[in-house]
């Protein structure tokens, strides 16, 4: 591994980085996650009013409805969680950039690098820019929840299922589906955080410091995947406006920021050739060996 990443890697400023953001993605998900459990009780006790028996069409009508509004009003819960994590995440990633820029001028050359730059509203303009894509996963996972619950008793008025056996259905399928909405939470709010980092880099690139790149670094533990460890040995390295390029298992990955994939957990750092000056000669920027 390049001495650049050895020396910060040691001196864990990014490591603690890493912890922050994810716990922000994770207090998210939990707010999230509790306005969704809130409307999943209020869906199953509206329709534990039901009369005991058979599921009848006459029920099947009334049960959708009630199903379609429960979505409704999850996907109105999450518009403003949305937007305030969305920005959030954002201007924890221009923040952080600034900390990092610090720590490295200072570790790698002994000065600082004074930087201008308007954290509010690069986050702004990052967090408007792709809370709609965030909205959209969002709404997309609502109406697959809706037709696999509509499906689901769609089959059921064919067969002898009683509308308390029903409910229970559609109770413990909202549940076992949370885990989805978690991912979709957490992998968004990584990905507006690693993009507000870019767009502070280029802010700054375009004043401050020409020179200015954008590399990775990838949290090593038990949760790590192996085309992540695999990655962290590669010392990446790409202009700002450029893809980083890697081939694992044969097939090239591609992609701006992470996540590179569901759950990827790498973040954005900043990287000169000045701070790098040291790294052996073995490492060379935009050569990288396969898997």
């Amino acid at each position: 591994m390049p001495s650049f990443f050895e020396h910060v890697d040691a001196n864990g400023v990014v490591e603690n980085h890493i912890k922050e953001v994810l716990t922000l993605e994770d207090a998210q998900a939990i707010k999230i996650l509790e306005s969704y459990s809130d409307v999943r009780k209020e869906l199953v006790d509206r329709l534990s009013r039901y009369d005991s028996g058979s599921f009848t069409a006459q029920h099947l009508r009334g049960t959708l409805a009630q199903v379609n509004g429960a979505i409704i009003a999850i996907n109105k819960h999450l518009a403003g969680a949305m937007v305030e994590g969305s920005y959030q995440a954002a201007l924890k990633g221009i923040t952080h950039l600034v900390e990092e820029i610090n720590t490295f001028d200072g570790m790698f050359t002994g000065a600082v690098t004074p930087i201008n730059l308007n954290a509010a509203r690069v986050a702004q303009d990052t967090s408007k820019h792709l809370v709609t894509k965030y909205k959209t996963n969002l709404e997309a996972y609502g109406q697959d929840l809706s037709r696999h619950i509509s499906n689901g008793l769609f089959a059921a008025t064919i067969g002898e299922a009683t509308t308390d056996q029903i409910v229970g259905r559609i109770s413990k399928f909202f549940v076992d589906e949370e885990w989805k909405l978690h991912r979709i939470v957490r992998t968004e709010l990584h990905n507006i955080y690693n993009v507000g980092k870019i767009n502070g880099m280029q802010a700054l690139s375009e004043d401050t410091m020409p020179d200015l790149k954008k590399s990775l670094m990838h949290p090593l533990d038990a949760r790590t995947g192996k085309d992540s460890e695999f990655a962290a040995t590669l010392g990446l390295v790409a202009e700002i406006d450029e893809a980083f390029t890697y081939t694992w298992k044969g097939k090239q990955r591609v992609f701006m920021a992470p996540p590179d994939r569901p759950n990827d957990r790498a973040i954005l750092i900043p990287y000169t050739e000045a701070w790098g000056a040291t790294r052996g000669p073995a490492f060379v920027p935009g050569k990288f060996p396969a898997a």
